[in-house]
């Protein structure tokens, strides 16, 4: 399958592109700087270089795509407003090249979904990350109110170890309570290549965990 990367020289983006190839995928990663990526030479990568901001440079990007992953993050800006840029123009994008399939990295916490966060975890966001979580929560909106295939992954603090693929999915509004923990970012990408490449999770919201 024909895929685009959003992220691609990211933590969970690298992963997905990593995951992605290995499943025997062809990738398109949208970059800055393809210095950045180590996959630049491999025949399976085609690399375009522009910015999630800008709609024309996604367009191109996703042409020829059957999924598009959106795996941006902002690093340690929590101030960032990354994810109310680029949701706009990924979508208009998407439209524009005939893409259907989306599926869009979040955080738990992001706007009202902090009503599901630990309480640890929902106080801590909310002191360090408020403007991000904030910032996130609108371009999920975005994202759910608009005409493509999406699914929304929620997950909770991240770790660093190895692929696991035990972790749990729960859709965000199946159950109720609280939910803390981590999950490895590996498995954040697992979950992310797995949905695009499914029908599973369409229109949904799904918090990621151990």
């Amino acid at each position: 399958m024909q895929l685009t990367v959003l992220g691609a020289t990211g933590p969970i983006g690298g992963q997905v592109l990593q995951q992605a190839l290995a499943a025997g995928h062809r990738v398109t990663a949208l970059v800055r700087d393809a210095a950045r990526l180590p996959q630049r030479d491999d025949e399976r990568v085609t690399v375009v270089i522009g910015d999630a901001a800008s709609a024309a440079d996604v367009e191109e990007a996703a042409r020829g795509s059957r999924a598009l992953i959106c795996a941006l993050g902002p690093g340690k800006d929590y101030k960032s407003t990354l994810a109310t840029r680029t949701a706009g123009p990924v979508l208009e994008a998407m439209s524009a090249a005939g893409v259907e399939r989306l599926v869009w990295l979040s955080a738990l916490g992001s706007g009202d979904t902090a009503r599901r966060q630990s309480l640890f975890q929902a106080t801590a966001a909310k002191l360090v990350m408020g403007t991000l979580m904030a910032d996130k929560g609108i371009a999920d909106e975005t994202i759910a109110r608009s005409d493509r295939d999406w699914t929304i992954a929620l997950p909770v603090m991240f770790g660093n170890g190895r692929k696991t693929a035990d972790y749990k999915t729960i859709p965000l509004d199946g159950t109720q309570g609280r939910i803390g923990g981590r999950i490895n970012r590996v498995d954040v990408a697992d979950f992310l290549l797995s949905a695009a490449t499914s029908a599973l999770w369409v229109h949904q919201r799904v918090i990621l965990t151990r």
